[in-house]
């Protein structure tokens, strides 16, 4: 038991990245709702601030608990926070500023901290065969390693006066397929069982290996055949998505529905965005990859990660007869509610309402705080004894 207990992290670990995450985000929709920042800088925000910030944290969790194995070098994990901290500031100010040069340090910085993960990663790891969702989520450290190391390449090319579209084209292309793609179909098939129960996690090596293929044939074609990029994306993407709806059509109806609409609606984004690019329109690929790809997995499964990584730590000090359910802490009209809101505010960015926009997202985090504060402070209902049974 002891044994059992040991492989899953301290929650202060995912939480101070989740914690750290949500702050970015806040303070980027409050930069976009009150005034214009530039494009590059929220990009990169978004992005580095609150999407990676929140996958490197639940890496640290997912991984150790899915492949039962003890999260080594613990201290590590901190380090790692504060250099993404230093590095996203220092890139986002200076993409505010124009200065390429502070682009290219705070992206150091960046990787130096995925450097840090990837050995606290690889050392939890070392001889275990781990299952398939904690090896995609391990090998797309890999694919982030690529991304920034190409992120670092085109900010010295544009120091150089160097740069091209290309360049640029293939960093957003190995992160977005690459990484975020092998990290979000490894983590869906793994939350799809054990909250949807219903097991397709047998499929998460083919998912994850032709997420990755594709990756690989949307770079080669970035830069021999730019006009057939969204060919093996759109694919990749329609057999992940073919894979949901599977679930849709087959899952027991007795429970919850959220895991398996967040994944919806991150699938239909991942297949949006590579027919937006058929049809010329990047900017619109880009918001369907991030805002609803990416953004709908990642506000999504947050409120299901973050209430059982904390229900296990209440259960271990209070006893689960004391607590609430782990379903009692979703809370599944709110969550619904935040994801509406999210969705809705993609829709009024794709239509360039930027501060409408920005308003209905920022009313979708503060529901998602309250949404992650429930599992803190929620108590167990009690039936009152009626007086007579008590005399």
């Amino acid at each position: 038991m002891k044994e059992r207990a040991s492989t899953v992290p301290p929650p202060q670990i995912p939480l101070s990245f989740v914690a750290t995450a949500l702050l970015w985000l806040g303070a980027l929709l409050l930069w976009n709702l009150l005034g214009s920042p530039p494009p590059l800088a929220a990009l990169h925000a978004l992005i580095l601030g609150f999407f990676l910030t929140t996958a490197m944290g639940l890496i640290y969790q997912f991984i150790p608990v899915v492949a039962m194995t003890p999260l080594r070098l613990q201290p590590l994990c901190y380090v790692h926070l504060a250099l993404a901290i230093l590095g996203t500031a220092t890139l986002v100010l200076g993409f505010a500023n124009g200065n390429f040069s502070a682009v290219r340090d705070g992206g150091t910085i960046v990787l130096l901290g995925v450097l840090v993960q990837t050995v606290v990663v690889a050392t939890t790891l070392r001889g275990q065969r781990p299952p398939a969702p904690a090896a995609a989520a391990a090998f797309s450290l890999l694919w982030l390693l690529a991304t920034i190391v190409i992120g670092l390449w085109t900010a010295q090319r544009i120091l150089d006066g160097d740069s091209t579209g290309r360049d640029v084209f293939s960093h957003a292309v190995v992160g977005l397929a690459g990484f975020f793609g092998t990290l979000i179909v490894g983590v869906t098939l793994r939350l799809l069982r054990m909250f949807e129960r219903f097991d397709i996690e047998p499929q998460a090596p083919y998912l994850a290996g032709a997420t990755g293929f594709a990756a690989v044939l949307a770079l080669l074609a970035v830069f021999f055949a730019p006009e057939l990029v969204f060919i093996p994306l759109a694919v990749a993407a329609a057999a992940f998505l073919f894979t949901l709806v599977r679930v849709l059509r087959d899952r027991n109806p007795a429970y919850q529905r959220e895991t398996l609409v967040y994944a919806l609606l991150s699938g239909l984004g991942a297949l949006g965005a590579p027919l937006a690019l058929a049809y010329g329109d990047g900017r619109l690929a880009i918001l369907l990859a991030l805002w609803f790809f990416v953004g709908c997995a990642v506000v999504g499964y947050l409120q299901r990660i973050v209430p059982f990584l904390w229900w296990i730590a209440r259960s271990r000090r209070e006893g689960t007869r004391n607590i609430p359910t782990l379903g009692e802490m979703n809370h599944s009209p709110l969550g619904y509610a935040i994801l509406a809101l999210w969705v809705l505010g993609g829709i009024l960015y794709a239509a360039a309402l930027q501060q409408l926009a920005a308003g209905f997202a920022l009313v979708a985090w503060a529901g998602l705080l309250v949404q992650l504060a429930r599992p803190f402070v929620l108590q167990k209902r009690t039936t009152p004894i009626p007086e007579n049974d008590a005399a």
